[in-house]
C-alpha cells in the first residue's frame, strides 16, 4: 500500500470515528475542525514507516494517541469533558470496529488456524466503506429513536385529578396535535380514557360506560352541583364522529420536566377506548393549557 492510500483511508476512518464522537456527545464541529481532526489522527499511521514504533502499538501508545487527537480535534476546557470525549470516541471506535468485522464475518471471508493462531486477510477498502456506511445508518436510526424517546418524556407529565373528596392519579401525554377547545367556555380541551377518571365519576355514568351504552343519555339522571360538572363537546376524526361526555374537575396537578403546574378550571373529554396503542399515557393534554396553568419548578 502506498502512503498516500494509506493516509487517505486512515483520514476517512478517523474523521469519521471523530464525527461519531461529536454526535455522541453534543459537540458542534466546523468542517474544517472535523477535517484537521481527521488528517491528524491519519498521520498516526505514518509510524509503522518508523525504525523504533514499538511503543506506539501498546496500549499505552495507542491510549496516548487518541488523547492527543481529541484535544487537537475538539479542544476541552475541563478534564470532566475531556474524558467524556475520549470515552465517545473509544465507543465509537468500537462500534464501527464491530460493525466491519461483522460485515467481513458475514461474507465468505478467508480465514485460517495455523498452530493455535487465528489469522485474518485485511478488509478491502470497499468493505471499510461498507462499515462506514452502515455505521452511519445505524447511528442514525439510534439516535432518531433516542431523541423521540427524549422529546416524549419532556412531554410526559404525572396528572393528579381531584373531584370533591375524590381523586385519581395517571400519566398524561402533550398531544401537540391537539386543538379541541370547550365549546361553551372556549377554553383549551383535554381528553381523558375513561379508565382514567373512572373514580371520579357517578354511578349512572360508570355503568353506563361498563355497559358500552350510550354515556350521553345517562347525564340525564344527574342533578344539583353533580349535573354542573358535565357537558357534551362534538368530535370528528379521521375514523368517525361523535358526541363526547365532559367533565370539569376541581383542580388538576402536573408534575414532571421540573415543573408542578395547578389549575382549577380544565375540562376533559372522555373517551370509552385506549388512547395509545400501547397504552403510554391515559390522558392527552392540549398543549394550550401550558400558557395559563400555574407552575413552580421542584
Amino acid at each position: 500500500m502506498y502512503v498516500e492510500d494509506l493516509l487517505a483511508l486512515n483520514f476517512l476512518m478517523n474523521t469519521v470515528l471523530l464525527y461519531f464522537t461529536a454526535r455522541l456527545t453534543g459537540r458542534r464541529l466546523t468542517c474544517g475542525r472535523l477535517m484537521a481532526g481527521g488528517f491528524f489522527a491519519a498521520l498516526y499511521s505514518l509510524i509503522i514507516f518508523l525504525p523504533t514504533a514499538d511503543f506506539a502499538y501498546t496500549s499505552v501508545g495507542k491510549i496516548g494517541a487518541s488523547i492527543l487527537i481529541i484535544i487537537f480535534t475538539f479542544r476541552p476546557k475541563r478534564l470532566r469533558e475531556g474524558l467524556r470525549l475520549c470515552v465517545a470516541f473509544f465507543l465509537s471506535s468500537f462500534f464501527l470496529a464491530g460493525t466491519v468485522f461483522a460485515l467481513y464475518f458475514f461474507g465468505d471471508a478467508p480465514a485460517m488456524v495455523r498452530g493455535g493462531v487465528f489469522y485474518l486477510t485485511a478488509p478491502r477498502p470497499g468493505l471499510l466503506f461498507g462499515g462506514v456506511l452502515v455505521s452511519l445508518l445505524l447511528l442514525a436510526g439510534v439516535w432518531h429513536f433516542a431523541e423521540r424517546q427524549r422529546r416524549s418524556k419532556s412531554l410526559r407529565f404525572r396528572v393528579t385529578i381531584k373531584c370533591g373528596e375524590k381523586s385519581a392519579e395517571t400519566v398524561g401525554l402533550v398531544d401537540t396535535g391537539n386543538h379541541l377547545h370547550d365549546p361553551l367556555s372556549g377554553r383549551p380541551l383535554c381528553v381523558a380514557s375513561y379508565g382514567a377518571v373512572e373514580a371520579l365519576l357517578p354511578s349512572a355514568l360508570r355503568e353506563s360506560y361498563r355497559r358500552a351504552a350510550d354515556p350521553v343519555s345517562a347525564l340525564t339522571e344527574l342533578s344539583g352541583s353533580e349535573a354542573v360538572r358535565y357537558g357534551v363537546t362534538p368530535f370528528r376524526s379521521l375514523e368517525n364522529a361523535g358526541v363526547l361526555v365532559t367533565f370539569r374537575p376541581d383542580l388538576v396537578v402536573l408534575e414532571g420536566a421540573g415543573v408542578r403546574k395547578e389549575c382549577g378550571d380544565l375540562v376533559f373529554a372522555i373517551s370509552a377506548k385506549a388512547l395509545l396503542l400501547d397504552n403510554e399515557a391515559e390522558v392527552l393534554l392540549n398543549p394550550a393549557i401550558m400558557d395559563f396553568m400555574g407552575g413552580v419548578g421542584h
